[in-house]
């Protein structure tokens, strides 16, 4: 049985981000130029719970950022974390209404939440990266 992996399912999902501005969806690698979005694994224990009847819960951590314009412009930096606002609300309303990635044959996304709020992770200047982490829950066959 062939599976789709993981990331593309999730990257798939977050492509249906209505906030996204003109910019590429990357998989881990983010460019040096405004404005580009990422999302990037992050290394973590694969079971999230485990049953007493061996069943188990696994998760799926990983980080979306994007590279912005970035100044002494109080109103550019704001509008950044703004966007990453009105991405975490979001993620929380299709969590709730059960709006979750397709992850494909033999799993079943169980939740996706948001494990830190927006903030800006580095600048150089005139860009910065900006980044949220989220974690998907899901169950596999």
């Amino acid at each position: 049985m062939s599976r789709v992996p993981i990331i593309e399912s999730v990257r798939s999902y977050i492509a249906g981000f209505s906030g996204l501005k003109d910019g590429c969806l990357l998989v881990d690698i983010l460019g040096d130029k405004p404005i580009e979005y990422v999302i990037e694994s992050v290394p973590c224990d694969p079971i999230y719970k485990r049953y007493v009847d061996g069943d188990c819960q696994k998760q799926f951590r990983f980080i979306f950022a994007s590279r912005e314009y970035f100044s002494d412009d109080v109103a550019q930096n704001i509008a950044n974390l703004g966007f990453y606002e009105e991405f975490e609300d979001w993620i929380t309303d299709n969590n709730y209404e059960g709006t979750l990635p397709d992850l494909g044959e033999g799993r079943s996304a169980v939740s996706i939440e948001v494990t830190t709020r927006g903030y800006a992770f580095s600048a150089d200047g005139e860009t910065a990266r900006y980044q949220i982490q989220l974690r998907l829950i899901y169950e596999e066959e």
